[in-house]
């Protein structure tokens, strides 16, 4: 038996949106709405039609300065796809110099490896002698950095002991917390206001505020952060637009990665 009309349209329409989103995911770089339509072979408002729905759903992102689409992870969840460390530095190095240069200070991008933070990306102002290149990759303990913090306030309480026992709480500088209670309590203040401060626990001199990047399935999955010399961290003007440009950049690199608030 024959598909009526409206089976046949819904399939059509199905066909669209599905040309669509192989259209954008064979490409390696967000696409411009024309090309979309060019290399789908469907008028540009069509085009659009089905990407604004694929962008309201969180499927798809649009980037604010060029208007290109790309995908966003979310699709990632619906084939339980691994991870990619090098496709989020793709997605959030924008941002990153974006931060650096209205900021003017320190900008990096940590992920977690083996109960210890790991430098995807990272701009320093303070050493701009140092090539870039030189902190990727670079370790760093997880109780005495803001990123790091932020990585552990997702640790169950056997991980975060387990942490403790193995790894220990070695003292950077005076201000280094060592003692498990005093990290219970800071994470659990990281948790309720969102965000983590290192104020001269890894390194003298040196302050830094972070904020977590959330994975589609709702856990943190990175931290994005600013840091420079206290001088340049102490007054509350600046300390305002630090906090107000890394919360709107950690939500929306959390969409790219699929994040829905209401999967958290």
């Amino acid at each position: 038996m024959s598909n009526s009309p409206a089976e046949r349209q819904s399939s059509l329409s199905s066909d669209k949106l599905l040309a669509i989103l192989e259209c954008v995911a064979e490409s390696s770089m967000p696409m411009r709405l024309q090309e979309i339509a060019e290399k789908s072979g469907m008028s540009q408002p069509t085009v659009l039609r089905y990407l604004r729905t694929l962008q309201n759903a969180n499927y798809v992102y649009q980037e604010e300065q060029t208007l290109r689409y790309g995908l966003t992870w979310k699709l990632c969840g619906l084939t339980q796809g691994r991870d990619s460390h090098l496709g989020l530095r793709n997605i959030a190095g924008n941002f990153v110099n974006y931060l650096a240069n209205t900021l003017q200070l320190g900008v990096c991008l940590v992920v977690g490896k083996e109960n210890q933070s790991i430098y995807l990306d990272c701009i320093d102002h303070i050493q701009a002698q140092n090539s870039p290149l030189q902190f990727i990759g670079k370790l760093a303990p997880l109780h005495a950095t803001a990123s790091g913090k932020i990585l552990l306030s997702s640790y169950t309480p056997s991980q975060l002991n387990n942490y403790i026992s193995e790894i220990g709480l070695k003292r950077f500088t005076d201000h280094t917390i060592v003692d498990p209670q005093q990290l219970n309590d800071e994470l659990k203040a990281v948790r309720q206001q969102g965000y983590a401060i290192d104020d001269e626990e890894c390194e003298w001199g040196l302050r830094c505020i972070s904020y977590p990047l959330y994975f589609y399935t709702g856990k943190v999955y990175a931290a994005i952060s600013v840091f420079g010399t206290l001088d340049e961290m102490q007054d509350e003007d600046t300390l305002d637009t630090i906090h107000a440009e890394l919360s709107t950049i950690s939500r929306k690199i959390s969409e790219r990665l699929g994040y829905c608030e209401e999967n958290k």
